[in-house]
């Protein structure tokens, strides 16, 4: 069957998965051994996650290379309608995992721009001594996880004045410092402006934000 994003996001409430708590266990050659390393954590909950909605006869697909956007396309019959991103992080820091490839990014929603109503699973969890809970889960698009920064209009990863990846904001934090944007064309101009003040991309990106609008005009018909 065909659920939505909310629709999942509401039967993984109804399940109370706040609730529940495992271990996580790895097995092989008569040795077995709880994993207490959280490197591993989101690529062994995501394979959790597309055997949760088989169990639960839901939908979906992903794409051919794994490590293309998105993590998962509940639509049976759209490539570009109800894509789902899956997110975590450990609930004892802040959100620190990467939204995006930050030129990546930019460069595919000039032809994709529906990416930009992508849906994103997010599960903050703990994970002691082998014990595994998911403490908390919200379902969000990508301009209520982002935000502006001290050094850019949009928070990124940086190394040596070279960005990699956009990266959230502490969005469930009354206290943080810089709060979510409010809308999806709010999260574009922050990343057009993000661009322009990047030396690299400043020359190359200068009609990025009209290319932009327009695809989103094309595949939604509706403006940003």
């Amino acid at each position: 069957m065909f659920l939505n994003a909310e629709q999942i996001y509401n039967l993984l409430v109804e399940k109370r998965i706040t609730e529940s708590q495992e271990k996580i266990n790895f097995s092989f050659l008569d040795v077995s051994v709880d994993i207490k390393e959280k490197s591993a954590i989101g690529d062994l909950f995501q394979e959790w996650f597309a055997k949760w909605l088989e169990s639960n006869q839901i939908e979906y697909r992903t794409p051919s290379n794994t490590q293309e956007f998105p993590d998962f396309l509940l639509d049976p019959q759209s490539n570009y309608k109800n894509l789902l991103e899956i997110k975590t992080f450990d609930s004892n820091r802040s959100a620190n995992f990467d939204i995006a490839n930050f030129e990546a990014y930019c460069y595919s929603i000039t032809t994709k721009a529906y990416r930009l109503d992508a849906d994103y699973l997010v599960f903050a969890y703990t994970l002691i001594e082998g014990n595994f809970r998911i403490k908390d889960v919200w379902l969000k698009k990508i301009w209520e996880i982002t935000g502006n920064s001290e050094r850019y209009p949009v928070k990124c990863q940086t190394k040596k004045d070279v960005i990699y990846n956009i990266r959230p904001i502490s969005w469930d934090s009354s206290r943080a410092k810089f709060k979510s944007f409010n809308s999806r064309l709010e999260f574009v101009k922050a990343l057009h402006q993000t661009l322009m003040q990047y030396p690299k991309t400043q020359t190359l990106y200068k009609n990025w934000l009209d290319k932009v609008a327009e695809n989103y005009l094309f595949y939604t018909e509706q403006s940003l």
